[in-house]
């Protein structure tokens, strides 16, 4: 009488129980799942993955203008940190605190006056679009905001694409 099903194949099976955690614990793996994520997901050849508004831009929901503000704004908002505050800013997991205190850079006085000539002027512009959008705006570029927060975030980033004018440096 013949058996039902599929004939099994002629190698030699495991004998006993399959050590799962061992498997698991193998780099090679990981690291095959890795580079087939960041290849599917085009993260390897894109920097800015590493942001939250990086990550909006990959799925379509901010514009060239926009994440090239964004970009602006999240440089101003680390050399504030560093030269006012005089902390730097840590990616986001590595430690429990996100702010250190700088170690010993003394910065200045002219250099701070000249950078918050700048500062102050991009953030004049964003707060004609009202103190909620620059609050979102700070939010997406410390990688802190939430979906709700976006149309807020947008109004500001066209108030900077416009201080930066961005538009007319695309189309002359």
């Amino acid at each position: 009488m013949a058996r039902a099903g599929r004939k099994r194949k002629d190698v030699l099976r495991r004998v006993g129980r399959v050590d799962w955690r061992a498997m698991a614990e193998d780099p090679s793996l990981l690291t095959r799942w890795n580079k087939a994520r960041d290849d599917y997901l085009a993260m390897g050849s894109n920097p800015r993955m590493a942001s939250q508004a990086g990550k909006l831009y990959v799925l379509r929901r901010l514009t060239t203008l926009e994440i090239e503000a964004a970009d602006r704004w999240t440089k101003f908002l680390a050399e504030y940190d560093r030269i006012i505050l005089g902390m730097s800013r840590t990616a986001p997991g590595a430690t429990l605190e996100r702010f250190v205190r700088g170690e010993g850079y003394q910065v200045a006085p002219d250099e701070v006056k000249r950078f918050l000539g700048r500062f102050q002027a991009a953030q004049t512009a964003i707060l004609v679009a009202g103190t909620p959008a620059l609050s979102a705006l700070n939010r997406l570029c410390r990688d802190e905001a939430s979906a709700g927060v976006l149309p807020e975030a947008r109004r500001a980033l066209a108030a900077l694409i416009a201080h930066f004018r961005l538009d007319s440096a695309t189309h002359p």
